[in-house]
């Protein structure tokens, strides 16, 4: 299979080097760059088993879209992802992206909006086959996937497996955009990893703390 080039993915991603996306979009009028917090999970599976995600060095660059619309909007983001297990967990598939709302609100504790309730899919709307720019109306989101891994068969995956209790993955200036939203966008990272044991099958999901791309 055939990693996208701007993914980095290994069985740790400490000190792996980044690479940059081919073919870099020229940002029309303010590019406003800034760090992001990250996230952080950790999942205890019973048994002496357990799961934790790290996302950390996230960043994202906004900018408005090259058709310099008001309606439309850019992002670049970056970052790493960290994986360990305990236990019978020796490996499992990691599913990483982001999903992007118009004037929607993701979980709880901000104002306004249509509310988003985190859950084991990602939220509304979650495609991982969607583009790098969504048509997006108030109430809308969609997923972004950062991981494209084209198979044999010419198909397209958005997951990566790992193994030997450890898993993860850098990504850079993956861009993504909004269309037709008169409302404020915002965006949050989302990785979903599968594992499973003798006692224990299904997803743990880490969720990014939501962010303005304006």
């Amino acid at each position: 299979m055939k990693k996208n080039s701007r993914i980095v993915a290994g069985a740790a991603v400490v000190g792996a080097a980044l690479i940059a996306a081919g073919g870099t979009t020229a940002m029309v009028g303010h590019a406003d760059a800034g760090k992001l917090p990250g996230g952080y999970v950790s999942k205890n599976l019973g048994d002496g088993n357990s799961v934790q995600i790290r996302l950390y060095d996230e960043s994202v660059t906004r900018s408005r879209a090259v058709t310099n619309i008001a309606t439309s909007r850019e992002a670049w983001v970056s970052g790493k992802i960290a994986i360990n297990t305990k236990g019978d967990v020796k490996g499992g598939t990691v599913t990483a992206g982001y999903q992007v709302g118009c004037q929607l609100t993701f979980g709880a504790g901000a104002d306004g909006g249509v509310k988003v309730t985190p859950d084991a899919s990602g939220g509304a709307a979650a495609d991982p086959s969607a583009g790098a720019n969504f048509k997006l109306g108030p109430g809308d989101s969609a997923f972004k996937p950062i991981i494209n891994v084209a198979a044999s068969d010419g198909s397209t995956l958005s997951s990566i497996s790992f193994s030997n209790g450890r898993g993860g993955l850098a990504y850079s200036q993956e861009r993504f955009g909004v269309d037709g939203c008169a409302g404020y966008a915002s965006a949050r990272a989302i990785v979903k990893v599968q594992v499973s044991t003798d006692t224990f099958k299904g997803n743990v999901t880490m969720y990014g703390k939501p962010f303005s791309i304006g």
